[in-house]
């Protein structure tokens, strides 16, 4: 029932991308000209332009194409659309006119006053655009008939399922959990993509990370799949191949970048569109177009689907690498959009008990939204010092009341976005390798007109404002360190770190690569799969430069517990 919801609205999803960092569903209800709305129905007509030109076709072919490309469950609500609305899209597409006008015409984008003319496509003349667009309304009279006012989440039956995605969205726990410890057997919905998988999810003291019970000599307590006896020493396996290492697991209190938010690049370049980039398209918007599975932090496993390029490389990874016993003991705490002040609410989804848990070693990592947001007057909804002040230290508190003792936590500083406009601003992006091209300077700047951009400080034309926005960026990240070396917890030892994105470059570029490289092809904001990897490979590095202790020391029997337990149960 769920996969069949989520279709509905999918199609809308995935060609949407200023759904870039904030809440998904929330974010359908904001910007200004149609905002959102507009966005989507510009994309989405535009990959239908495009496929005109890839394969020579009329758009009546290329409509059908794109919903064929979908899977099954997914066609007939495209067909559905196409039904609704197809008429009026290749009349517009047969009479010459842009995505941009036929947008207009259909009233997705508006032109407000005193808020600016939003266009992803050139205009040669504002009177030619707004005659083209009154020739249209003129040639289907009865649009405002079919079409009034329309709003994605207001069309009946997608009004529903909107609701039933917030609740998705915001809900940090996995939603198939049934003795709610915050662990589950599912991949998706919060599930094992996110946290380690649950081996008996009808028992809550079973569950990753937990304290060894009776050598695990009967039940795998901890869920790392090392349990029983040993036939030759009469022992349990838990005591002879654990006993004498370190046991550590590994969360990470973030935002989109520890999420690792990505939307395929294929999705919106038209000679790149196939059925088989679209093959895992529920697993994907199931984990809220994020891959936690293979980010720097939490990431455990390698896929070789299309959508994703570059290895899996992680600091999860290498506590597995040096003690098998660490198996399954991660949790990603994070959520697209999550700044200090929502991390208040987000953190208490964290599992982990003082008594009857292992050590924890915590990375609290928010290095973009608490200056990030799509308002025109951006400056005056950032994050103030003191705000970022008290809610990182409530932060600190709290983890001071779950964490077990011998725990480690690692705050960091925010990143310097200011380099993402460096490195990308007259770069082609994905949406225009055909047809017209379009710049990055040019999806930002029409992201910031809708006022749906995810980040107006950084993601501008604007010198001054990026500066701006760096500034404030020192200053929260300043209010990070301070809370970190003043703050005295009693259950674990703590360190800060300026968010390293200037080694991860020199790392790269150490490795034969370009800087831009690193960052998504698709929002221009995050960092990519092998920005991940890359991420890791500094971190990884600083820990054992700068805290060496706080990394268990290698298990002697690895290789037994491989031979014996094979993948201990996989993920």
């Amino acid at each position: 029932m769920l996969k069949i919801i989520i279709s509905w609205i999918g199609l809308l999803l995935i060609v949407c991308v200023p759904l870039v960092e904030n809440r998904l569903t929330s974010n359908l209800r904001n910007g200004v000209n149609g905002g959102v709305d507009c966005a989507t129905c510009s994309v989405l007509l535009g990959i239908v332009d495009h496929l005109t030109i890839v394969y020579n076709e009329s758009a009546t072919h290329a409509l059908e194409q794109l919903c064929s490309f979908l899977p099954s469950e997914y066609k007939v609500y495209c067909l559905a659309a196409v039904d609704f609305l197809g008429p009026y899209i290749i009349d517009g597409f047969i009479k010459g006119d842009n995505p941009d006008v036929i947008c207009h015409s259909l009233k997705f984008c508006k032109d407000e006053p005193d808020q600016g003319k939003c266009r992803i496509y050139p205009s040669k003349s504002p009177i030619l655009f707004t005659e083209r667009v009154l020739n249209f309304r003129q040639r289907h009279p009865s649009i405002d008939l079919h079409i009034n006012d329309p709003k994605i989440c207001e069309i009946p039956g997608i009004k529903e399922i909107c609701k039933i995605l917030e609740n998705i969205f915001n809900n940090h726990k996995p939603a198939i959990d049934f003795d709610q410890d915050r662990f589950g057997t599912e991949p998706t919905l919060r599930g094992s993509s996110w946290r380690g998988k649950d081996c008996n999810d009808f028992s809550s003291s079973s569950r990753p990370g937990a304290q060894v019970l009776n050598g695990d000599s009967v039940v795998d307590h901890n869920c790392n799949g090392i349990y029983g006896m040993n036939p030759t020493s009469g022992k349990p396996w838990e005591e002879e191949l654990c006993n004498e290492t370190q046991r550590m697991g590994i969360a990470v209190l973030g935002d989109s970048i520890s999420a690792h938010f990505h939307i395929p690049e294929q999705w919106l370049d038209a000679k790149q569109l196939s059925a088989t980039v679209f093959e895992h398209l529920t697993f994907i918007l199931e984990n809220e177009l994020d891959w936690p599975q293979l980010s720097g932090t939490t990431g455990h496993i390698n896929v070789s689907w299309p959508n994703i390029d570059g290895p899996t490389r992680s600091v999860y990874a290498r506590l597995f690498e040096l003690d098998h016993c660490n198996h399954r003991d991660y949790q990603n705490i994070a959520v697209n959009g999550a700044r200090s002040g929502s991390m208040l609410d987000i953190m208490k989804s964290l599992s982990r008990s003082p008594k009857n848990d292992v050590p924890l070693l915590v990375m609290y990592s928010l290095v973009g939204n608490d200056v990030c947001n799509g308002h025109p007057d951006t400056i005056d909804h950032m994050t103030t010092v003191e705000e970022m002040k008290k809610n990182v230290l409530t932060t600190l508190e709290y983890l001071d009341t779950v964490l077990p003792k011998g725990s480690h936590v690692l705050t960091t500083g925010l990143a310097n976005g200011s380099l993402l406009y460096d490195l990308l601003h007259d770069r082609i992006h994905p949406f225009g390798r055909v047809g017209t091209p379009i710049s990055y300077t040019q999806i930002y700047d029409y992201l910031s007109c809708l006022q749906i951009s995810p980040c107006n400080g950084w993601m501008t034309s604007n010198a001054t404002l990026r500066a701006l926005t760096t500034q404030r960026a020192m200053e929260l990240s300043a209010a990070v360190r301070n809370v970190t070396y003043t703050y005295k917890p009693m259950q674990y030892d703590i360190e800060y770190l300026d968010f390293p994105f200037n080694d991860v470059i020199q790392e790269w570029v150490a490795q034969g690569g370009e800087p831009w490289q690193l960052i998504e092809s698709v929002d221009g904001f995050h960092i990519n799969q092998y920005g991940h990897a890359t991420v890791s490979d500094v971190l990884w590095k600083w820990l054992q430069t700068n805290k060496p202790q706080w990394l268990p020391p290698l298990n002697l029997h690895n290789a037994d517990i491989e031979r014996v337990f094979k993948d201990q149960g996989g993920y």
